[in-house]
This record gives C-alpha cells, sequence and structure tokens, in this order.
C-alpha cells in the first residue's frame, strides 16, 4: 500500500480509528526501513524550544514532520549536545524522552501524543476551516542555484502559484493531505505528498531532465485555465533556449537574440538596437541583476554586452509592465546572472575566432556560500588587417561578471553582482600619420538581501551604482576627448505579500540619484573646454499591486506608480521662444530645484479562461520616461548620443498602451499559439529640427521638436516549447505615425522605426545521438528614410528637392543563420563535457543596406557626379553600405 493509500485513509471521516492505527502501524514498519535513519547529523540546543528543534532537523535530515499544535507541546524547552549522531539516535533523545510519539511514513515524520486519535484531529481542523502556508524555494539539484518562474501547484484542486524572481514561493490551503507538485520546463518534475496539519517550509531540488523536454500533465479539475501564469505581452527566455539560438560569432548573444520574438524588431546588422512596437531604442530597460544597462552593444553593435554562459533567465516584457517596474515606454529586458554552484567547483569556456570565454564557479562554503567569475575577451586583431592593409587598426573588447551569493539563515540571502565592459578602436593611417580613436564603456556593481519575514512576506532590498560612458579620443595618448556619460545609484526595496491563494500583493520604493554630461571636451590637464551644462537629478517611485484570482476564470493584475522627478543645480537653464532661439538664461545654484514632474501610472491586466485551453487577456497601461537620448543618426555605427533629462524644455514622454489577446494551446497541447494586438498612444515624443547639431551644443535641447505619436499593431506566434523538435514562427504587423510641429509641415508622417511587415522562423532540433542542429530565418521591412524627390542646378551646384520625411524605405532585410553543435563526449552525463560549434550567419550572403547616402560617385572616366540625372528624369542611383558575405565561425565549448 502506498502512502497516498494511508494518507487518504486519514482523511476520510468513514474509515474508523482502530483500522488507521493499525495501517500505520503496519506500514510504519515498512517504512522505517526504506529511509535511512542511520544518516549522521548534528543537533546542539540548550533549552531551545521543540518546534525550532523540529524545524533544524527537517533541514539537515531532509525530514518533514507532520502534527497538530494540540498534540504536543511545542514550546518545551530542549537541551541536547548531538554532535555527528544518527538522525535514529536524535528522534529517540527529542521525542521518545519527552513522551512523544512518532510515526515514520516515507519522509514524513507523524507526531502524537500517547493515546492521541490523529483522525479526530484531523477532522476538527477541517471543519474549521484551517488554512495552513507551504512556502520556500526551488533549487536546481546540482547547483544549489535558485529557479525562477518554476510552478508549484496542488494536484487535485490546481491551486497554485509560481517563484518569484529570487526562486521563493508561498502557497496557503486547507488542512488535510495534498498532492504538491513542483515544475519547471527542463527539470524532472516532483511530486510530494504533504500532510497539512501546520504551516510548513518546502524547499525540493530539481533535478535537470536529460530526456527531451516535455511539458508536466496537469491532472485533475479541467476547468482551471492554462495561462492564468502567464502575463499579456511576455516573453521569457530559459539559460537552454538562449543557447540553442546562432549567434554571429559563435557566441550565443542575449540581445540580438531579441530580433526572434515577434513584436521586436532589430535595428539591422552591425547593431544591437532593437524597436518594440514601434518605439525608439532609449525607450527600452534593459536590467542586469536590477541595475540598468545603458549601453547594450560591443563592437559597435556587432556583439551584445554580458557574456551568454553568465545568464540564468530572461525576461522580456513588450508592454503592460508589472508595477515594479519604470523608467521606460516600450520594454523591460530582466536579465538575471548565475548565482554560482553551492555544491562543487566547474569551469566552462569557448573558443573562437572573434570571441572567447572563461568562466569558473564553486562553493566557498557549501551549501551555504557560492561565487561566479566569468570573462570574454574579443580575439579578431587578425580581421581588419586583411580589409585595411594601409592602417594600423586596433579593435577589441572585454567582459567581466563576477557574482557572490551568501546564504546567512533560512530568512537572509545577499548577493554581490558586478560588471565591467570595455570597447576600444584605434585607427592610424600610415599616409597621414593621423591616429585617432573611441572606447566606451559600463560599470555596475549590486548589494542585494532577500529577507524572509514571515511565510507570507518576502523582501529584497538592492543598492545598486551604475555608469555608462562613450569617449571620442582627440589625441595620441587619450588624454584629450570628448565624453558623454550617465550615471546612477539607486536604494531600492520591494515587497511580496502572498496574502492566500487568490492575492499576491507587491509594493515598493526606490530613490535615485542621476549625473548626465552631456558632451564635454576634456583637456590634458583634466578640465573642462566647454560649456556644455551637466544634469544632476533626482528620482523617486513608490508602487503598489495586487495579482487577484476571481473564481477559477478570471485573474486580474493591478496596481499603480508613482514616480517623481526633480532637477538639481548647479547648471545654466535656456528658455527659448517658439522659433527656439534664446531669449534668457538662468543660472541655478549647487543642489536648488529648478524643474520637477509627477506622474500617476495606472496599470491593469485581465484574463478570463473561455474554455479549457483556451483564454483571452486584455490590458492598459500608463508609463513615464524622465530620461532622453539624443541622436540623430541612421547609422548603426554611430555612437555619438547624449543623455539628457527632462527639464524646463523637455517634457517627460508618456505612453499609454491598450492591448488585447488570444492563447490557446494546439494538438495535444504541444503547441501554444498566441494572437495580440495593441495600440500605443505617445505624448511629448521626441523628434529633431532639420540639420540638427547633436554635438558638442550647449543649447542642445534647442534642437528638440516635441509632438505625438501613434503605433497599432497585430503579433501573432507558434510556439512548440518541448520535445526534440523545438522552435517558433512569429509575425508582426506593426505601424508608428508621428506628428510633430515644425516637422513635415505639421502633418503626419512615418517614424523611423515603422517597419510594417517582420517574419522570424526559429527550428531546434536535437538527434538522439550527439548532433544538434538550429536555424533562424528572418525577413523584415526596411527602415523608413528621406531621400530626395529630385534635384536643381544652383550657380554650379546641385541641390537635392526633399518632399515627405521618411518617404522612402530601405530594401526588404531578410537573412537565414545556421548552427550545428556536436557533442565530443559520448556520454552524456559525462562530467567533462565539450562540444563543436558551427556557425554561419547570414547563410545566403544577402546585403542587407543599413545606409543610404547621395554622396560623389566615379564616373568611368574618373570624374566626380552627382548620382541622379537633374536634367531630365528624376533618376535617383544612391549609394548604399552593408554588412555583406557570410560569416562563419567555428568554436569549441567546454565545461567540467
Amino acid at each position: 500500500m502506498s502512502i497516498n493509500s494511508i494518507l487518504s485513509i486519514v482523511c476520510h471521516t468513514y474509515v474508523k480509528s482502530i483500522v488507521l492505527s493499525i495501517t500505520v502501524l503496519l506500514l510504519s514498519t515498512v517504512f522505517i526501513y526504506s529511509q535511512d535513519l542511520s544518516r549522521k547529523i548534528t543537533i546542539v540546543a540548550d533549552n531551545i524550544p521543540l518546534e525550532e528543534i523540529i524545524r533544524e532537523i527537517e533541514e539537515k535530515g531532509d525530514l518533514h514532520f507532520s502534527y497538530s499544535p494540540q498534540s504536543i507541546p511545542a514550546s518545551l524547552p530542549i537541551s541536547i549536545n548531538a554532535q555527528d549522531k544518527s538522525i535514529k539516535y536524535i528522534l529517540k533523545k527529542v521525542f521518545r524522552k519527552n513522551g512523544i510519539k512518532y510515526d515514520l511514513v516515507e519522509n514524513h515524520i507523524v507526531l502524537r501524543k500517547p493515546g492521541f486519535d490523529p483522525e479526530q484531529d484531523y477532522q476538527a481542523d477541517l471543519a474549521s476551516g484551517k488554512l495552513f502556508t507551504i512556502s520556500g524555494y526551488l533549487k536546481d539539484r546540482a547547483s544549489g542555484e535558485v529557479l525562477i518562474g518554476a510552478h508549484v501547484y496542488e494536484k487535485e484542486s490546481y491551486e497554485g502559484t509560481a517563484t518569484n524572481a529570487y526562486g521563493f514561493y508561498s502557497l496557503t490551503l486547507p488542512a488535510g493531505v495534498h498532492q504538491i507538485v513542483f515544475s519547471f520546463i527542463g527539470y524532472e518534475a516532483v511530486e510530494m505528498t504533504v500532510l497539512l496539519d501546520r504551516d510548513k517550509k518546502l524547499s525540493p531540488e530539481m533535478k535537470e531532465s536529460l530526456m527531451t523536454m516535455k511539458e508536466v500533465e496537469i491532472i485533475g479539475r479541467t476547468d482551471k485555465p492554462l495561462f492564468l501564469n502567464e502575463q499579456i505581452s511576455e516573453f521569457r527566455f530559459s539559460s537552454k533556449t538562449l543557447a540553442k539560438l546562432p549567434g554571429i560569432t559563435g557566441d550565443k548573444d542575449i540581445i540580438k537574440s531579441l530580433q526572434v520574438v515577434p513584436g521586436i524588431e532589430s535595428f539591422g546588422d552591425g547593431s544591437s538596437l532593437f524597436f518594440v512596437r514601434g518605439g525608439s531604442s532609449d525607450q527600452n530597460l534593459i536590467l542586469i541583476d536590477e541595475v540598468p544597462l545603458y549601453n547594450a552593444s560591443h563592437l559597435f553593435g556587432f556583439l551584445s554586452v554580458i557574456s551568454p554562459d553568465a545568464i540564468s533567465d530572461m525576461e522580456v516584457y513588450k508592454g503592460d509592465f508589472p508595477v515594479k517596474y519604470g523608467g521606460r515606454l516600450s520594454s523591460v529586458v530582466d536579465i538575471k546572472t548565475k548565482d554560482g554552484n553551492m555544491k562543487r567547483f566547474g569551469f566552462g569556456g569557448n573558443i573562437g575566432p572573434y570571441t572567447s570565454t572563461l568562466s569558473v564557479e564553486g562553493p566557498i562554503i557549501r551549501e551555504k556560500s557560492s561565487f561566479y567569475l566569468g570573462g570574454r575577451i574579443s580575439t579578431l586583431q587578425w580581421l581588419p588587417q586583411l580589409y585595411y592593409k594601409d592602417q594600423e587598426i586596433k579593435v577589441g573588447f572585454f567582459d567581466l561578471n563576477a557574482k557572490l551569493n551568501f546564504k546567512l539563515n533560512d530568512k537572509n540571502r545577499l548577493f554581490g553582482t558586478f560588471y565591467i565592459g570595455n570597447d576600444l578602436l584605434e585607427r592610424k593611417t600610415y599616409s597621414s600619420i593621423q591616429t585617432y580613436g573611441i572606447g566606451w564603456n559600463n560599470v555596475l556593481g549590486t548589494l542585494r538581501w532577500n529577507h524572509v519575514f514571515n511565510k507570507k512576506l518576502f523582501s529584497n532590498t538592492t543598492f545598486y551604482v551604475t555608469r555608462y560612458q562613450y569617449l571620442l579620443y582627440l589625441s595620441e595618448d587619450r588624454k584629450e576627448y570628448w565624453k558623454s556619460s550617465i550615471s546612477n545609484i539607486t536604494l531600492k526595496t520591494d515587497f511580496t505579500w502572498f496574502l492566500n491563494p487568490n492575492n499576491t500583493f507587491t509594493a515598493g520604493m526606490n530613490i535615485s540619484s542621476h549625473a548626465l554630461d552631456a558632451g564635454n571636451i576634456n583637456l590634458n590637464d583634466n578640465s573642462e573646454a566647454g560649456e556644455i551644462p551637466n544634469y544632476n537629478c533626482m528620482e523617486y517611485s513608490f508602487y503598489a499591486g495586487n495579482r487577484q484570482n476571481v473564481g477559477s476564470k478570471i485573474t486580474l493584475r493591478y496596481g499603480i506608480r508613482l514616480p517623481l522627478w526633480q532637477d538639481l543645480g548647479p547648471t545654466t537653464v535656456y528658455y527659448f521662444d517658439g522659433n527656439y532661439d534664446v531669449i534668457d538664461t538662468f543660472d541655478v545654484e549647487k543642489n536648488a530645484v529648478y524643474s520637477s514632474y509627477i506622474s500617476l501610472e495606472p496599470r491593469i491586466n485581465i484574463t478570463y479562461q473561455l474554455a479549457p485551453n483556451h483564454s483571452i487577456k486584455a490590458g492598459y497601461s500608463r508609463t513615464t520616461q524622465f530620461l532622453n537620448e539624443l541622436n540623430n543618426s541612421i547609422s548603426p555605427f554611430t555612437s555619438l548620443a547624449v543623455w539628457v533629462p527632462s527639464g524646463p524644455n523637455i517634457k517627460p514622454r508618456k505612453a499609454d498602451q491598450y492591448s488585447l489577446g488570444y492563447f490557446t494551446s494546439l494538438i495535444n497541447k504541444k503547441i501554444k499559439f498566441s494572437a495580440e494586438t495593441y495600440y500605443k498612444h505617445y505624448y511629448n515624443y521626441i523628434d529633431y529640427a532639420p540639420h540638427a547639431n547633436m554635438l558638442y551644443n550647449p543649447l542642445i535641447e534647442g534642437e528638440i521638436r516635441p509632438g505625438e505619436a501613434w503605433s497599432y499593431g497585430l503579433e501573432m506566434m507558434f510556439h512548440k516549447p518541448f520535445g526534440r523538435l523545438t522552435g517558433w514562427i512569429g509575425y508582426t504587423y506593426s505601424r508608428i505615425f508621428a506628428k510633430t510641429p515644425g516637422v513635415n509641415n505639421g502633418s503626419p508622417y512615418r517614424a523611423f522605426q515603422d517597419r510594417p511587415h517582420n517574419l522570424t522562423i526559429f527550428i531546434a532540433y536535437d538527434t538522439k545521438k550527439r548532433w544538434s542542429f538550429s536555424a533562424n530565418w528572418i525577413l523584415l521591412s526596411g527602415a523608413a528614410i528621406t531621400t530626395p524627390v529630385s534635384f536643381y542646378d544652383y550657380n554650379g551646384y546641385v541641390v537635392p528637392i526633399y518632399g515627405e520625411k521618411n518617404n522612402d524605405r530601405l530594401p526588404v532585410y531578410h537573412r537565414l543563420d545556421i548552427s550545428v553543435n556536436f557533442r565530443l563526449n559520448k556520454d552524456e552525463v559525462a562530467r567533462y563535457k565539450h562540444n563543436l560549434i558551427l556557425n554561419l550567419y547570414n547563410v545566403y550572403g544577402r546585403n542587407n543596406p543599413y545606409f543610404l547616402s547621395f554622396n560623389r560617385i566615379s564616373d568611368p572616366e574618373g570624374d566626380y557626379v552627382i548620382p541622379a540625372d537633374h536634367l531630365h528624369t528624376q533618376e535617383l542611383v544612391p549609394t548604399t553600405l552593408s554588412v555583406s558575405e557570410i560569416i562563419p565561425s567555428i568554436n569549441y565549448q567546454f565545461k567540467f
């Protein structure tokens, strides 16, 4: 007879107590031999309450106690000195010595006083409607790292929850016997029988599945919604999914992987910039362990920051953000890095022709603390010499990730994260002996404290520092340079309150200090040569929200966010008239507030289950953005952008988004289908004056032209997440139009990011042997650009005539990438794993233009001409630049 049989006997009123007692007695005799009570642990206590002793035995002995508070003296002081003693010895000393009997059933120890009737006690709890809470962390068995977004649910009723961003969960259920299931994609599900007679802590460790990933079949009530835990406009990447995507250099690219998600459109080759639902690239918030990253590119955008080996999880929100997120209008990319293995040491790496990575991790104190250290460096110095033999070009970058993880006790954990990424390009032309260079870097550090107040209340407090700067070197020794920078110091706290299975309340606050340099020239003596004003700002924000189940068919997510922005001196404020000419200036003293804004951001999301496996979702959200990246170039290689805050001349940008989606599963739940439509309205949309001067301009705020914009679209996706063959097909129809006074004669026009059609196909196949394959294909409308409609001759000069803004498009973008992975070790569970990876980027060598110009070109006689026949027909012959040809790579990947 199984444990399920025993517990079902306990819970049913028609079984007599004598039958129960005999059954428990007989079966406990069997189970007591199957459970290893000879394992030795250490318990030392001096007048410690029995309840605390029980918790310590649970943790160290991997056992779970079941008892009624009325049946044992929970506050009874216990003294014991059992060092390296068997569990059986400790149980006798603690319980039998104090007249408490125990029966061992599987890994549950049922405590009772002599003469105590467990059936009567359970029925009393059930009749009174008592509720108890199961809480804890879900962890990877091999590494001890927490699992984010794993599901925890009661098998019969399907009441459940998910682990939060720190692996913590809390689930409240009625007293009684429950089958609790813990599931996570790529891991073997864990099912436990829990005798719920008190609050319990369960932190099971889940084993990574070596078999083909498949979804956990949910047995029981079929009227529960399949998609209630999925939020509209959300997409999640696991480290396993990221590992399958082909990369431009053979190394996986976390930011470029976003371009295969419907609703997210890439700038194009040679850029890590992306647009979400028509928004500009600076409207995307990229977080690394909760810290903002202001430039996510290496090598001018050919690669993205952060070594993929350091990534544990990545969530993407395309709007309808949870209320804890703010500060951007279009998307949130929330990246979580690895905590480090708490159980054993390991190392890994990737060696390739363009980049190489190396990482090491392991416990500092086993199962108490760990570290992760990883680095990546470019190895492509040989490449520019193949094409520029008359120049000396130095190009390279590096990444360094470090993380510390400390489990102080059951209620407190500390995390420390550090990241630095640096790029440098130097070019020396032998003919002119001219040397110049550019460089940029990101530096960030964070300290996080997780605290469990009780079974239902969880908090995370974070302090972080981040800085991004871009340097244009003006001297060979790099001591004179133009610099643009932005930095941020923040302290924030987030609370999660698991009120009950139907309500999870969140709240939080933060305070941030921002410092921005909008592009000054630094001289050899470390002084600044210009009059470009620097900016100092303070930001405060508060939020509160709730996730609420209303019946079995409706889930609500609603909340409100309240950000407050202040601009501080010292600075010089310029005031402009209607023609953007300076009419007055004002010098602001240090720390004086000269401008402030407050915004109210309501957000609501509703999910309604139409039928089993069919649901619709709708949402509304308002977002506000106070930071603005100014850059009027369409070249992906131009990083001469500056960050400026909202102030007297630049009002905060705001957006209202409305979304509606339909979600279902097909073919026996093997394929998920989703379709979302949205409308988004932008206020104080930023555009620029014609021929705006954006570099080294103290009046840069006068080059901005505020207006409004609106975008709308449809996103569809077929997603097969399980099995040997996985992948998805996504299609996006997206439009964005703007209307700005002083631009395009005040008439509406297409924004640069208006790219109507986007088709993405991603396929990954894992053979039964040692080969795996993946490929992705992208088809994307060309970017909107402005081209001349004709030319005329004026005093010997050819002058272009322009019509509407963004009246033309670049050619259609399409590209195929393929990756082949061969596992060198025959045994899949070998301790040392190594692979050869072949990547082909742009397989058929498509020339996708990223830039178009009408510069002079030479005719067959060697004379320069304008590429247009302005005397006859309007025959334009533009010149384009593109990243052409196939880019192959072979990488050796290893892990121990």
